[in-house]
This record gives structure tokens, C-alpha cells and sequence, in this order.
């Protein structure tokens, strides 16, 4: 287990450098494209930027910083991050995307030695602070290393400035529609409804630790493990489903939701366990007659076994 954690954690700062990267290639290519006069500076200004994560920004500069000559004397004027954030989002040519990118990259400006500067701390968030950029945020990959809650976040040690620039977007993301769904569980369902299971995995796996009592997410959770089963090796296939029927368990004596059990006969169906598969898709159908999908692998296991 600490292997397989291990290796997630380095999975996750990967991704997380790759989000690094590619918000500072926008910025770069916003920059270039800008009628600014300040283009060296902005550019110079991002690479010692890069440079608090990885010296490459410097030692393989990216060739828009070559194009304009940024680490040749005459040294260029470095720019303050809050002022190189606000004029990197404010550019003619800012993109959604690059918007999107810039509200995740503030953290580490705040999480940065950068003084505090309120009133451009003001501009920035009345840019980025908007349902637009949050649903582009929840909907983007790198949204995932965002704690859930605001509790999370001061208890990972976040600054009550960090803490303060993500309370609205949670808020956001903790939302329910009429069916009392989350926004941040309706993207997870999103995910699975198009197929990109891992995703819809990792984000309901860091929702359910943070509200393990919300039914919702669970399932969510649940489909996502049972989706992925189908294309791991058998060994794998073998801990994943095993693992998924501890966590059904768990839940399905509190919860109505027919989907559970339904669930519960696929594991167990993927566990080669047909009678009791065979039991739980049957009790679906007798809690519920027009529970089509139970009913339809009833019919399959019929088929199948005459």
C-alpha cells in the first residue's frame, strides 16, 4: 500500500508539473503575440517564475524566451508576481484557457514570497474569481489538487490568504442542483459518462474522503472502480473488484439508491460469484420493476447460461 501511494503521489506531481508547464507556455504565447513594448520583461519575468519549480526554464529556455534574446545582457526588468499575473490575464490575447490556467497558477504566487499587494490582489480576483472561470476550473484535469473543503486546506497548513482565494470556487463546486447533486460530483459523472473512468476515479476517491456520508459520490465512486475493472489485468481486476465490494458494503444498508445493489452484482459477476450476482440483480427487480439495466442482465445471464 505505501508503494501504490507511493507512486500516485509521483503521478500526481507529474501532472502537476505538466499544469506548471502549461500554463507558462500560454503566458509565453499570449505575450508574444501582445503589442506590449514590456515583452522581454513579461517573458524574463515567467522563466525566473518556471524557475521555483525547475532550473530547465532557464538551462532549455522554450524558443519565444530565445526569440526575444530574455537571458542575455542586458538583464531584463523582473516583474513582481502579482503585477505579472495581472497583466498576464488582462493581455488583448488572454484566452479562456489561459484564465482558466492563471487562477490555478495564483496559488503558488500566494504560496510564493511575493508580498502581498491588496489592491492588485482585488484586480486580479475580479478577473478570475467568476462562475465562468470556476466552471472551467472544475472541468479542467489540474482541478484535482485542490483540497474539497475549506477545512482540508487548513488543515494541510494553507495560509488564511490561500485559504481565502479558494473558499469561493469550493463554494462554487459545493453547490446542488434540484436533485441534490454537487457540481463537483455532477463533472465526476460527466467523466464517466464519457468514458475517461481514471479521471472520474481519482476525483470521487478525494470527494468521498471528504464527505464519506454523501451517497452520491459514492456510487459515483463506485461505477467509476467497476468501469475500470474491465480493462486491468486479471490480478489487478481481482483486488480492484474486491476492493469495490468492501466499499459497496459499506454503504448498502443505508442506501434506497437501487444502483448499489445493481453494482454489487456486477463486482460480484466479475468475481465469476453468477448466484450471487444472479440474487442481487433479482432483488433489483423485485424492489423495483422497471429497474431496466438489472432486468437486462438478468435476461444476459439467462441467455448466456441456456
Amino acid at each position: 500500500m505505501d508503494e501504490q501511494n507511493s507512486t500516485q503521489k509521483k503521478e500526481e506531481r507529474a501532472v502537476s508539473r505538466t499544469g506548471i508547464d502549461y500554463a507558462i507556455q500560454l503566458a509565453y504565447t499570449a505575450v508574444d503575440k501582445s503589442e506590449r513594448d514590456d515583452k522581454r520583461d513579461l517573458l524574463y519575468s515567467l522563466v525566473c517564475f518556471g524557475c521555483m519549480f525547475d532550473d530547465c526554464y532557464a538551462a532549455d529556455p522554450d524558443p519565444i524566451v530565445k526569440k526575444y534574446d530574455c537571458l542575455n545582457a542586458p538583464e531584463p526588468n523582473k516583474v513582481d508576481l502579482y503585477v505579472l499575473t495581472r497583466t498576464i490575464i488582462t493581455l488583448n490575447g488572454a484566452t479562456e484557457e489561459l484564465r482558466t490556467m492563471w487562477y490555478l497558477m495564483f496559488a503558488y504566487v500566494l504560496l510564493s514570497e511575493a508580498p502581498h499587494e491588496q489592491t492588485i490582489y482585488d484586480e486580479i480576483a475580479t478577473v478570475l474569481q467568476t462562475p465562468d472561470t470556476y466552471e472551467k476550473v472544475l472541468r479542467s484535469r489540474y482541478s484535482v489538487f485542490i483540497p474539497p473543503t475549506e477545512e482540508e486546506l487548513v488543515a494541510q497548513g494553507a495560509s488564511l490568504l490561500l485559504t481565502a482565494w479558494y473558499a469561493p470556487y469550493l463554494r462554487y463546486c459545493a453547490e446542488r442542483d434540484e436533485h441534490g447533486i454537487t457540481r463537483e460530483t455532477a463533472e465526476c459523472k460527466r467523466l464517466l459518462a464519457l468514458g475517461q473512468f481514471d479521471d472520474a476515479l481519482l476525483r470521487s476517491e478525494r470527494l468521498l474522503a471528504a464527505f464519506p456520508d454523501d451517497l452520491q459520490i459514492a456510487i459515483t465512486n463506485i461505477a467509476a472502480r467497476v468501469s475500470l475493472s474491465s480493462a486491468s489485468d486479471p490480478a489487478e481486476r481481482t483486488a480492484l473488484l474486491k476492493d469495490t465490494l468492501s466499499l459497496i458494503d459499506e454503504y448498502i444498508g443505508m442506501a434506497q439508491n437501487q444502483y448499489f445493489r445493481y453494482y454489487r452484482g456486477l463486482t460480484l459477476l466479475g468475481l465469476m460469484d453468477t448466484v450471487g450476482a444472479r440474487e442481487e440483480f433479482t432483488r433489483c427487480v423485485q424492489n423495483d420493476p422497471s429497474f431496466e439495466l438489472a432486468a437486462f442482465m438478468l435476461k444476459g445471464m439467462d441467455t448466456y447460461e441456456n
